[in-house]
């Protein structure tokens, strides 16, 4: 039990890992999207850049960076594509946070005859206890995957936007 038990750890350690190294990712974009929609083309001349990152951005949490982009999205996106990303962005951020603050727990199986079997690791998650199988951590992946897909389209369609029309209009 005890070789299962250092096995369960690792892979818990990996799976934090990967949830926090790809909300990393798409806290990157969403910085991008805010950058560029902020500053445009202005954001090419290093004392702008400096400036901004360490006036406002590097105060923003990631909760804050959430709620700025959502304000932002509707001028890209959708009314169902925007709800979308608030939704899957606001539930990567409560899984993020337990994740990152929240310690686990190995949560003993039992068989027929009262013996434990098999140990699962849990977080809390809001009120609720998460059970951290394979399927849930394969479906958390797909999420982080698009969630990445889309915060990069929009950062890059921002940057479209904002630096093409400064170029053009000669600003």
């Amino acid at each position: 039990m005890d070789a299962r038990h250092k096995s369960i750890y690792e892979w818990v350690r990996q799976v934090r890992g990967g949830v926090l190294g790809g909300v990393f990712t798409i806290e990157r974009h969403l910085s991008a999207a805010i950058v560029y929609f902020m500053l445009g083309d202005r954001v090419e001349r290093d004392e702008v850049q400096t400036a901004f990152d360490e006036g406002l951005l590097t105060t923003l949490t990631f909760d804050r960076r959430i709620n700025v982009v959502l304000l932002i999205a509707p001028h890209f996106l959708t009314k169902d594509e925007v709800n979308n990303l608030r939704g899957d962005l606001t539930e990567l951020r409560t899984i993020r946070n337990s994740m990152a603050h929240k310690p686990f727990w190995l949560h003993p199986e039992l068989n027929d005859k009262g013996e434990v079997f098999n140990l699962v690791p849990m977080i809390q998650h809001g009120k609720a206890s998460i059970a951290l199988t394979t399927p849930f951590t394969e479906g958390l992946n797909q999420k982080i995957a698009s969630l990445i897909d889309r915060s990069s389209k929009l950062a890059a369609a921002i940057i479209k936007r904002e630096v093409g029309q400064h170029t053009a209009t000669g600003a």
